[in-house]
């Protein structure tokens, strides 16, 4: 029988972000978040559910990650809320919200669990959201200073470190699509959030390679294999400049030290304000980080679009199966994607932090969860994986997302990606199949190519 091995020291992992999963929103000190305003603002939310419970990670973290355990997960990729160590942002530190995370860390490492910690997964404090949030670039000091805290008291016992989550969701969705928080709907704004973003990753990176130089720190880009849905002129045009939009703006600084220039020239001919683009700036941005993060879930096929201001295109269905949040599944995009950063980027560590599908969930008359779409889903993409590093692609991680079921952003609880099913009501837990077969992928480093 077939089977796909992966490489001895492949590491093999899951994750989930803090406000998604942690709950105790106003407890021991913790402040309020962009995200706390945002969902208790009433409309917001599709259920009108928010994280001040969600799956009560802050309560059942030893819980859990004995779950972990005995699923044979020895990687965690999990968030930090900057609200719970600095509850405005800036001034005070919060003793508690310290303590909290020594004992999450502590905890997997007793567990054999090791930890990979995101400095930001999209939580701004609303008190630096009052004062313009990421489009004030004072905030990025802040993030620094924030940052460095995470590395005196962590950096011991946390080697890899991510400085931030899909900055193209915090920007675009945040402040120019509006339904994510802060729910801004202006286009410039977006463009100088994501600039100030990078900066501050630069930063970080800096303060890292000074403070903990035995330790490994990138960012997780949400990046999406962008095709034209024609091959109509047109439309071959708006996909690349969707991938303009959505890649090649936090790519290009990264690893070329510059931004896109079709991209700077469209902006400008269609009367987007520009940030401020400093060479000392693209200097920090562009320094050397040891790997980039990679989150994919699916594609895009775009069409040109006139009333799309200002990238004027719109991604439209194909025809490929969709999974439950209606997204297009085509597990080959991920190989299209990882070959193409190779190819214009460099022989640069990529890690898959984050992979997974959305699927109905039920608990059937014998108490299970049967997920076979979320199976074959990761089965599908782990096939395409492997076959880009056949390819050369140097991919040495990959972690599932997520761990546990938990409130999916301005979707609530409508929507799930967990390995593990939770029972809002009770907190009860229960593996899903999902999550059995993945740990038998962990436990035999590989699986059948029948086994799905």
């Amino acid at each position: 029988m077939a089977k796909i091995t992966f490489p001895k020291e492949f590491i093999w992992g899951i994750g989930n972000s803090a406000y998604q999963s942690e709950g105790a929103y106003n407890e021991d000190g913790r402040g309020e978040s962009i995200w706390d305003r945002y969902c208790h603002t009433p409309g917001r939310i599709i259920d009108g559910q928010s994280g001040d419970v969600t799956s009560d990670f802050y309560h059942k973290y030893k819980e859990d990650i004995a779950l972990m355990k005995k699923m044979d997960i020895p990687h965690f990729r999990m968030s930090i809320a900057w609200t719970r160590i600095i509850p405005h942002g800036r001034g005070e530190i919060n003793p508690k919200g310290i303590a909290f995370y020594h004992h999450v860390i502590d905890e997997l490492i007793k567990n054999g669990i090791e930890p990979m910690v995101t400095i930001y997964m999209w939580d701004l404090p609303q008190k630096l959201q009052d004062m313009g949030g990421w489009a004030n670039r004072d905030v990025t000091d802040y993030f620094e200073r924030y940052a460095r805290i995470l590395f005196s008291e962590y950096g011991h016992k946390v080697k890899t470190w991510i400085t931030f989550d899909e900055p193209f969701c915090n920007a675009f969705i945040g402040n120019y699509i509006g339904t994510q928080a802060p729910g801004l709907q202006d286009f410039s704004t977006a463009l100088l959030v994501s600039y100030n973003m990078l900066l501050a990753h630069g930063k970080v990176v800096k303060a890292c390679h000074e403070m903990l130089p035995g330790s490994k720190i990138g960012i997780a880009l949400n990046l999406s294999d962008c095709k034209s849905a024609t091959d109509k002129k047109a439309d071959i045009e708006a996909a690349l400049r969707a991938d303009g939009y959505r890649n090649r703006w936090f790519l290009d600084p990264l690893y070329k030290g510059s931004f896109p220039q079709d991209m700077l020239d469209w902006y400008k001919a269609n009367n987007v304000v520009l940030p401020d683009i400093l060479q000392g700036d693209l200097k920090i941005i562009s320094q050397r980080q040891d790997f980039i993060g990679i989150n994919y879930y699916s594609p895009h096929f775009y069409v040109h679009d006139e009333k799309v201001w200002p990238i004027k295109c719109t991604p439209v269905k194909t025809g490929y199966p969709i999974n439950d949040i209606n997204w297009e599944i085509v597990p080959e995009a991920i190989f299209n994607i990882l070959e193409r950063v190779k190819r214009d980027y460099g022989d640069i560590e990529i890690k898959i932090t984050e992979n997974g599908s959305c699927t109905t969930d039920n608990v059937n008359r014998q108490h299970k969860v049967m997920d076979d779409g979320r199976i074959d889903y990761m089965y599908d993409h782990l096939i395409q994986i492997d076959r880009a590093m056949g390819a050369g692609v140097r991919v040495t991680a990959y972690y599932a997302f997520c761990f546990i079921d938990n409130l999916e952003w301005n979707l609530g609880f409508t929507k799930r990606f967990g390995l593990v099913y939770t029972d809002f009501k009770t907190q009860e837990r229960i593996v899903k199949e999902s999550g059995h077969w993945y740990s038998k992928v962990v436990r035999e480093n590989g699986f059948d190519l029948t086994d799905a």
